[in-house]
């Protein structure tokens, strides 16, 4: 199926979902310290443990940043400020709104490097992932423990060149339709990321910035997907 597919763009004064519409956005994670402990109040008693327990600075830096970009952006979709948003999570850990519960709003969020990608949309399941392209990685490895025939065949009828970035695409796309079932990276062998429709969803790769790579999933058929940044493009790199 066709996708309607939007240029990067700095998003509308008010948002809205219409029907066979997905949002994606984008916003870099890099934010100096008086931004971060702005940011660290937005959060929830639950996320400030969690990004307490992160020993690596950076990473604790990441995970406020994304986990308050996503309460931001959502609540300017419900009218409701970012702090009041509660969320609840599957026996996978897979996020969802807990409160306001009225509105069938659905996402799901990846981050990699200093790049963070959020997808949402009305009803069904999306998942999304990025992945920062990493040139000293074993990708043959990990494709062989992980790939279907189909997606091996796939891969080394391209040049050595184009390989490694054509394993992250097919990696993306199977972490996304993982994250979409909310089970978890439990079973990547028996996802089939060549089929452009698999189950009636939508699996298609998009476009972030050069060294990295990103894939959608969504279980219900899309008919048009506008991409947003949350910062200025000089911010995305």
């Amino acid at each position: 199926m066709k996708h309607e597919v939007s240029c990067w763009q700095h998003p509308p004064s008010r948002l809205a979902l219409k029907d066979g519409e997905l949002h994606l956005w984008r916003f870099s994670l890099d934010a100096p310290p008086e931004m971060i402990q702005y940011l660290q109040s937005l959060l929830s008693t639950n996320e400030m443990v969690r990004a307490e327990r992160l020993i690596d600075p950076l990473k604790r830096h990441s995970f406020v940043m994304a986990r308050s970009c996503l309460r931001q952006i959502l609540a300017k979709y419900l009218g409701l400020n970012p702090e009041l948003l509660k969320f609840g999570y599957n026996s996978s850990g897979k996020p969802f709104l807990s409160s306001p519960t009225k509105d069938k709003l659905t996402f799901n969020l990846s981050h990699s490097g200093s790049i963070a990608i959020l997808a949402v949309a009305m009803d069904g399941e999306v998942g999304v992932d990025i992945e920062k392209i990493d040139a000293a990685l074993n990708f043959q490895s990990v494709a062989r423990r992980y790939f279907t025939l189909a997606e091996m065949n796939e891969l080394e009828k391209l040049s050595i060149l184009r390989r490694r970035r054509q394993f992250y695409r097919l990696w993306t796309r199977k972490e996304a339709v993982l994250k979409m079932y909310g089970t978890g990276f439990s079973l990547p062998g028996s996802i089939e990321t060549l089929v452009p429709d698999l189950d009636h969803c939508t699996l298609i790769n998009i476009f972030l910035a050069t060294s990295y790579v990103s894939a959608l999933a969504v279980n219900r058929r899309i008919t048009s997907i506008q991409k947003f940044n949350m910062l200025p493009d000089r911010e995305i790199r």
